[in-house]
């Protein structure tokens, strides 16, 4: 949090000068708009690079497509055309390469859904340590049912994913999960007992927290991760 703190007043620092130095007449001839867009674009791409998060590099890259089609000569591409390749882009190649997948199979559950089964929801009784679910293009909910919760890997695109964790105890002294959420919602329901770390990030998103954690027990629960185009809601229950 205070890298995030450190980057955005730098950030807006430098783009109040761009702003003042533009109004000089020292910068080409670009509105003070596309600079301060072309600054956070940039930046996101970048963050999409560091954090292998093809929605937000490529849709950054579509978005500057977008603002100096011209200079590009690339009018007749834009915008939908850019945007719909953008986003066809991002599912091949999350699927392809996405987050790698550590299997301990004795103390891990994994389950998939691709929505093929039809339109509807999918419920499942989750259990062990390591728990991984993802969800695409369909609607699933999980109950997490474990002694000794640890981790936990969601991942959720075009779709919407329920999880809940007031089944879930934590033995240890910190638990985390990691959500990466695209073009969808993920809904967490989370013991209200414990203390949350929320370190979770959007880009084009929301994150909207319901109650209130009281942290009456000494276990810590980590949220991590991000939503690009969709949104996270987390319950305290």
């Amino acid at each position: 949090m205070k890298k995030q703190k450190l980057f955005w007043g730098i950030f807006f620092i430098v783009m109040a000068m761009i702003v003042v130095v533009s109004k000089l007449g020292m910068l080409p001839d670009v509105g003070v708009f596309s600079l301060l867009a072309t600054a956070f674009l940039i930046w996101m791409a970048s963050d999409g690079i560091r954090h292998r998060n093809f929605y937000e590099m490529l849709f950054a890259v579509a978005f500057l497509c977008i603002i100096y089609d011209k200079p590009l000569g690339i009018e007749a591409l834009t915008p939908w055309t850019v945007l719909a390749a953008a986003l066809l882009l991002s599912i091949g190649l999350s699927l392809l390469f996405g987050g790698k997948r550590k299997r301990k199979r004795s103390i891990e559950f994994e389950w998939e859904s691709d929505g093929s089964g039809g339109i509807g929801s999918f419920s499942e009784q989750c259990s062990g340590e390591h728990i991984r679910c993802e969800n695409n293009f369909g609607a699933a909910i999980r109950y997490i049912n474990s002694d000794n919760f640890c981790k936990a890997s969601l991942e959720n695109n075009f779709g919407s994913m329920t999880v809940y964790f007031d089944n879930a105890m934590i033995q240890g002294d910190t638990a985390s999960v990691k959500v990466d959420n695209n073009f969808g919602e993920t809904i967490l329901y989370i013991p209200k007992e414990w203390k949350v770390q929320n370190e979770l990030d959007h880009c084009f998103g929301s994150i909207n927290e319901h109650g209130k954690a009281m942290g009456t027990n000494s276990a810590v629960l980590r949220l991590k991760g991000d939503t690009n185009f969709g949104n996270i809601e987390i319950y305290y229950v």
